[in-house]
C-alpha cells in the first residue's frame, strides 16, 4: 500500500550527518569541536598526557579546532596554555594530531597573541598592542604601541607558528581574529588609535589580519586548510560593525582562507541575548561569501542546528562549553539522528 505524504517519516535532522569535502578533506559530519581553552599544557607551554586524554574523549565532531596556542611568550594571557613558539614544542603538538586523527577527525590548532589581554604577572613582559589604550574587555593595564619593525616580526612570528603547525602533521591552522586579542585590537577602532598604514580606515585597520593570511597561506601552500576566526561585530559602540565584519570578510575569502569560524569581535558571544542575535549575524555572513562558514553560540538544539545548516545559513554547528562538559556529546547527538 502507498504512503500517503503525511504518513512518510522525514529526518529534517540527517543534515547534520552529511559529509562535506574541502580541498582533499573529508568532514564525516557538520560538526566542529570549538578551540575552548582547557588550559592543562605544562606551565612552559608543552602538551601533557592530561591534555591529550581529554582531546581523545572528544569523539563524534568532524573537525577539532584545539585550542589557542600561543606564538610568543608575550602573547599569552592565562596559565597553562599550550605554545607554539619554538621548534621544540612540534613533539608534543604532533601526539595532539595523532590523536585527533585516531578519532578520524580534522585537526586543525589555532594560534594567537594575547596582545593588550596578555597577563603581564605571567609573562614578566610588558604588555604590546596597537596603540597605548587599555583593552575595554580584558582592563589589566596600558600597553606599549608596537612599531612598524616590530609588526613585521608579529608577521613573521605567525609564519612559523603556522610552519611549526604543519610540520607537527596537523591538516591545518586557525587564525584567532576575535574576542578582543591582538589582531582584534587592531580591527577595532576602539583599540586602535593609529595614523600610519595599520590605523584609521577600514582597509588599514583589516591590513595585518590580511599580511598574515596572505604570508601564511604562502607558507603553508594550498594543500593546508587555512582557517580565521572572525569577530565580526564588537558589540560596544564606536567600535567594529557587522557591515565592516562582512567586508573583512569578503576580503579573507579573495585572500584565500578555506573556512570562516564566525564569532564576536572585542565582547564574547555570551555577550548577546540568545542565540538567535548570532544566527542574524551568521546568516548575514553567509550572504557576503562563497567559502564555508562556522557558526557557534549556544548552538545545542539539534532543531535550530539543523535549521541553520539545511538552509545554508552555515555549514559547521562548533560547540565550546557542552563538549567541555561533555565530551562525547556529539557522539550521542549524531547516534540520535541517525535513528530518527
Amino acid at each position: 500500500m502507498k504512503l500517503q505524504d503525511s504518513e512518510i517519516k522525514v529526518n529534517k535532522n540527517a543534515v547534520l550527518l552529511e559529509s562535506r569535502k574541502i580541498k582533499n578533506f573529508v568532514f564525516q559530519n557538520r560538526y566542529a569541536c570549538a578551540p575552548f581553552d582547557i588550559t592543562k599544557a605544562s606551565k612552559n607551554g608543552l602538551i601533557t598526557e592530561e591534555l591529550l586524554s581529554i582531546y581523545k574523549q572528544r569523539t563524534g565532531p568532524s573537525l577539532i579546532v584545539a585550542e589557542q596556542a600561543a606564538i610568543s611568550p608575550a602573547g599569552q594571557y592565562r596559565e597553562n596554555l599550550i605554545f607554539v613558539d619554538r621548534d621544540e614544542c612540534i613533539e608534543g603538538l604532533s601526539k595532539l594530531a595523532e590523536v585527533i586523527h585516531s578519532n578520524n577527525q580534522i585537526a586543525v590548532l589555532q594560534i594567537n597573541h594575547a596582545g593588550s589581554s596578555a597577563d603581564t604577572s605571567l609573562t614578566g613582559i610588558e604588555a604590546v598592542a596597537p596603540s597605548a589604550v587599555m583593552n575595554p574587555v580584558v582592563k589589566r593595564s596600558i600597553p606599549r604601541a608596537l612599531t612598524i619593525p616590530e609588526i613585521q616580526q608579529m608577521r613573521e612570528a605567525f609564519v612559523q607558528a603556522a610552519l611549526r603547525v604543519k610540520n607537527a602533521g596537523f591538516d591545518g591552522v586557525e587564525i584567532h581574529n576575535c574576542h578582543g586579542f591582538l589582531l582584534t585590537q587592531f580591527l577595532s577602532p576602539l583599540t586602535n588609535t593609529r595614523t600610519d598604514e595599520y590605523g584609521g580606515s577600514l582597509e588599514n585597520r583589516s591590513r595585518l589580519l590580511l599580511e598574515i593570511v596572505g604570508d601564511v597561506r604562502k607558507a603553508v601552500g594550498e594543500d593546508f586548510l587555512l582557517l580565521v576566526r572572525l569577530g565580526v561585530d564588537d558589540l560596544l559602540p564606536g567600535g567594529t560593525t557587522l557591515e565592516e565584519g562582512c567586508i573583512i570578510a569578503e576580503k579573507l575569502e579573495e585572500a584565500g582562507i578555506d573556512i570562516l569560524d564566525i564569532s564576536t569581535g572585542l565582547m564574547p558571544p555570551m555577550s548577546l541575548p540568545g542565540p538567535a542575535m548570532l544566527r542574524s549575524r551568521l546568516r548575514e555572513v553567509k550572504r557576503h561569501v562563497k567559502i564555508p562558514v562556522i557558526g557557534a553560540g549556544e548552538l545545542e538544539d539539534i532543531e535550530i542546528a539543523a535549521d541553520m545548516v539545511g538552509k545554508g545559513e552555515v555549514d559547521f554547528i562548533a560547540l565550546g562549553r557542552t563538549i567541555m562538559n561533555q565530551p562525547n556529546y556529539v557522539e550521542g547527538l549524531l547516534e540520535k539522528i541517525s535513528l530518527a
